[in-house]
């Protein structure tokens, strides 16, 4: 298992989307940073920093498509073939590919934790991170921020996963996927009107997409007729099921 695992990792590092993603989401950051140094009037340094500087919207995207070329690439090339015929289970490989994705997912954060401290130290030292922030201080939205995404992300990154597995094709897994993360905050109002009349329907996914946002801020409970740590279970649990699924499809599928 572990040879399997810093495989993956190896082949991770030598994809190019793998870099463009870090870099990339560094340049969007570091943009924004200096139009919020440029511009105060516009773009608020305080919401800047305490949301990322808007880094997490594009890196779900770069996630996205890592998660769904993982097992499709492996398809399209044939290259499943050696795995599966050597002596490892099938168990194995798509444990190995989870637990890779998770780390780089990780990485990602922790980077644009850093990066965002880097640059508020540089450009914005007139901001305190202790500084009140709604129920917490500034650096403690920024933590709950990233979380929140990360809870949120891996909700999506499962769901693509199980669709990679059931189409054997990375495009369609993109398309569900880059939907699905827009799909809460597009039907928050139809789908807040529907759990008033039908309050069964809160357990819908959709509406678990919204823990993401609620762990940063709460008040949405009263949207999503749950509390934080209810809808944040409830998440992780679809999360799971979808990974269940995906492996079931995985395991089952021809090679």
């Amino acid at each position: 298992m572990s040879t399997l695992l810093r495989q993956e990792i190896f082949k991770l590092r030598h994809q190019n989307i793998a870099w463009i993603t870090m870099l990339f989401n560094i340049l969007v950051m570091t943009i924004f940073a200096v139009f919020a140094k440029l511009k105060p009037e516009w773009i608020s340094a305080k919401g800047q920093i305490m949301n990322g500087f808007n880094s997490t919207m594009f890196l779900a995207f770069f996630l996205i498509s890592v998660t769904a070329t993982i097992f499709a690439s492996e398809f399209q090339y044939g290259t499943i073939k050696a795995l599966l015929y050597r002596k490892y289970y099938r168990g194995q490989v798509f444990a190995s590919k989870v637990l890779t994705l998770l780390l780089y997912s990780i990485l990602n954060y922790i980077l644009i934790f850093g990066y965002t401290l880097l640059l508020k130290v540089v450009l914005f030292n007139n901001v305190n991170l202790s500084g009140k922030a709604g129920t917490t201080t500034v650096l403690g939205h920024l933590g709950l921020s990233l979380v929140g995404a990360f809870v949120g992300i891996w909700m999506i990154l499962a769901l693509v996963l199980l669709i990679t597995n059931l189409f054997k094709t990375s495009a369609a897994a993109i398309t569900i996927g880059i939907l699905g993360y827009f799909a809460a905050s597009l039907l928050q109002l139809a789908q807040a009107i529907a759990i008033e009349k039908w309050t069964w329907l809160k357990w819908n996914p959709l509406n678990m997409l919204n823990a993401g946002a609620q762990i940063s801020t709460p008040d949405l409970h009263e949207m999503t007729h749950f509390s934080t740590p209810m809808i944040v279970t409830g998440s992780v649990v679809y999360t799971l099921i979808f990974l269940a699924l995906a492996y079931v499809i995985f395991k089952k599928r021809n090679v």
